[in-house]
């Protein structure tokens, strides 16, 4: 059997009714990548931290894998800090919701990639903290967030050597995509950068140990995988981890 990757969905209000809502492009990328693609659903109205983490364990104890997907801001108190006018699209509910996931996960030694709010989520979980809105906080950094295809490159990312990052791309310098107002500013402890924006922002973070799979990037590698097949590597990675 393959092995089950959860990946973290958000719940989306339409017409009188709820959905849960996902890309895509993620189910497809972990599939392609010999992977079965499990969509976790939202807390479902669980209110008390005991509730999130009982419910947490059941789900993750069903799990080989684990993607925390994109999707809005991370709620700013989580990190300490009061919300600026920069912040758009919070849901506490998720936000505790993927904490909860991402602490069951860690107990469980289960193999973790993060990606784009995803990437926050890991950072904010371990003790870091973010940029509310990099425009107004780094009025230096170019781009990072565009009005294109999910498939279209953005910008470059350098991707520091000998890291596992480092390991499943061929070039130190690659093209990605790029849809975040916010980013990494303090990077949590246990945590090392793996790549920057030529900018400087923070792209990539993961475990420095090698026998954990926690890799966390700010891009959109399931955006890509279709047209540019190399971005398949991060769920290559996550399914070889969550198959051993």
């Amino acid at each position: 059997m393959p092995p089950v990757i959860g990946i973290t969905s958000f719940d989306e209000h339409k017409n009188r009714s709820a959905y849960v809502s996902i890309n895509a492009t993620y189910p497809y990328s972990v599939s392609a990548a010999g992977g079965l693609p499990l969509v976790l659903p939202g807390p479902s109205g669980l209110a008390s931290g005991a509730e999130l983490a009982e419910a947490a364990a059941a789900f993750v104890r069903r799990l080989d894998g684990l993607v925390l997907s994109g999707g809005g801001d991370v709620c700013p108190y989580l990190y300490g800090e009061a919300a600026s006018g920069g912040v758009a699209r919070m849901d506490s509910g998720r936000d505790r919701w993927e904490l909860a996931l991402f602490a069951a996960a860690q107990a469980r030694g289960l193999p973790l990639l993060g990606i784009c709010r995803g990437c926050q989520v890991v950072n904010v979980a371990l003790g870091g903290t973010l940029y509310q809105d990099i425009p107004a906080q780094v009025p230096t950094a170019g781009g990072h967030s565009f009005d294109v295809p999910m498939d279209e490159p953005a910008h470059y990312i350098d991707i520091v050597p000998g890291t596992r990052l480092g390991h499943l791309f061929a070039d130190a310098r690659i093209l990605v995509n790029s849809f975040h107002h916010q980013a990494i500013k303090d990077v949590a402890p246990g945590l090392v950068v793996s790549a920057r924006a030529l900018d400087g922002i923070v792209e990539a973070v993961e475990s420095p140990d090698p026998d954990r799979f926690l890799v966390a990037v700010q891009f959109h590698p399931e955006g890509m995988t279709r047209r540019f097949p190399e971005f398949l590597a991060p769920f290559e990675a996550l399914v070889t981890s969550a198959s051993s």
